[in-house]
């Protein structure tokens, strides 16, 4: 059976007016509209046309909470087998410039006893051709090099989960229709409201606690109004070429939001530590190899990280103690 119609047309008329004159849509709008979205109830030409007014008028806390509402029933739900609240660990960004630590922390995380959820893409739907997006190394990249391979259904993910404490969901397999707008770049040329709405998934049956992070301050002051009208668990940072990983020459403030509330659980450092680790090169086979020897404890592990490791083991034992979501 078909899915019924969903009319954007009045929608529209309240986004669609640019960025000086459109309005922001509410919560149980936005909800409604997502909805639609996903269950097939609108156009492909509606959807390009909401797509690009949501993406001209800005992104609002309001609505990114009413399409997350929308999100979280019709994405997968993994278990992981423990009391532990898992830790959620989008990574969309991979890195350009320096060493890609995101499954460093994955693996310092799971062998602290905490169960934790990656998720992202292997490549971004726009690189094409000689785009700069090629150049990025991927978590998953170093990831398969450490022999971790990535889920294939909820239910292999929850297996990895409960034996490893550690699994990669792509972003296909955790959430197929945000999966296709988010692909839809290829066919706009720009990102959409997806791309935000990917970055706060939380695939999880249970407590869950997101690592969050943002490139300007705009964008992080959205996120703190964001976790305050839906109060679930968060650390919120400046991102490491946007991914949620402490920045090992200049660590950046940590912001624990539970229960809507912020907390500074980490102050930013005032200018490079005096003495700076030593570092991988950034393609993904030395990288792999450097987060073996870490392991092993032939390398130590970044005093930033270490830092960023203890306030998640903290926020997650406050979690366990006051029954935080």
């Amino acid at each position: 059976m078909s899915a019924t119609p969903f009319s954007c047309a009045a929608l529209m008329r309240e986004i669609g007016r640019g960025k000086d004159g459109s309005r922001a849509l509410s919560r149980d709008q936005s909800h409604s509209l997502m909805a639609a979205i996903f269950d097939g109830g609108v156009s492909d030409l509606e959807l390009g046309a909401v797509l690009i007014a949501l993406r001209m008028k800005g992104e609002v806390a309001a609505e990114i909470a009413g399409f997350l509402d929308a999100v979280d029933t019709r994405c997968v739900a993994v278990t992981s087998g423990s009391d532990t609240p898992v830790v959620v660990l989008p990574t969309y960004n991979g890195s350009r410039h320096a060493p890609n630590l995101v499954p460093l922390l994955a693996l310092t995380l799971a062998g602290a006893g905490v169960p934790v959820i990656m998720h992202g893409q292997a490549s971004d739907p726009a690189a094409q051709g000689a785009g700069s997006n090629k150049t990025r190394i991927t978590t998953l990249e170093i990831l398969q090099r450490l022999g971790v391979s990535p889920a294939t259904s909820a239910a292999e993910a929850s297996s990895q989960l409960a034996a490893n404490r550690l699994t990669y969901l792509p972003l296909a397999t955790a959430c197929p229709g945000l999966a296709r707008l988010v692909s839809l770049r290829r066919v706009l040329g720009v990102r959409n409201v997806s791309h935000t709405l990917a970055k706060l998934l939380r695939p999880v049956a249970g407590p869950s606690l997101l690592l969050s992070a943002y490139t300007h301050p705009e964008f992080g002051d959205m996120l703190g109004e964001l976790f305050t009208l839906k109060p679930q668990a968060s650390l919120l940072m400046r991102g490491t070429e946007g991914e949620a990983v402490a920045n090992v020459r200049r660590p950046q403030a940590v912001v624990e939001w539970l229960g809507g509330t912020p907390t500074t659980v980490i102050e930013a450092a005032a200018g490079s530590p005096a003495e700076l680790p030593t570092l991988p090169d950034r393609d993904a086979g030395a990288t792999a190899d450097w987060i073996r020897a870490v392991q092993m404890g032939e390398q130590p592990l970044p005093d930033a990280m270490a830092r960023q490791r203890d306030a998640i083991l903290a926020t997650v034992g406050r979690m366990s103690a006051g029954g935080a979501a």
